[in-house]
């Protein structure tokens, strides 16, 4: 599923050819995310990633909701944390609310991609 993500680019779409004709596969996940839809969030060019920033940042919008989450934090105390509008803020947490699947591709492609560097992700334990 990671791989096909990767391959994945906006308009793209998926064909299983069959010895009956061609089939559209609807794979959400695999979809680009519709920009047209959001006000505060946007695409950023990529290698791999798809899922949306904070427009007028280098954020992603998982990182907002991902720190809220952590940190316990309400919509109010997120915004000010970020220096964001509130909108700005729900419309992250709907966002990745929405997209799970996708953030999840991402996150263990993450993970993949550091474990191939040698990056230990196993806490360290101290005696």
């Amino acid at each position: 599923m990671v791989t096909l993500k990767r391959q994945m680019r906006p308009g793209t779409q998926l064909f299983l050819h069959t010895p009956e004709g061609q089939v559209r596969l609807l794979i959400p996940e695999l979809e680009s995310p519709q920009t047209g839809d959001w006000q505060y969030l946007v695409e950023r060019p990529h290698p791999w990633r798809r899922q949306l920033y904070i427009k007028g940042r280098k954020l992603l919008a998982s990182t907002v909701w991902q720190d809220m989450i952590a940190n316990q934090m309400s919509i109010e105390e997120a915004a000010d944390n970020w220096n964001l509008p509130l909108a700005a803020i729900e419309e992250a947490i709907h966002y990745c609310q929405s997209h799970q699947e996708l953030l999840k591709l991402e996150a263990e492609e993450k993970r993949y991609r550091l474990e191939q560097q040698g990056v230990s992700l196993e806490p360290k334990t101290t005696h």
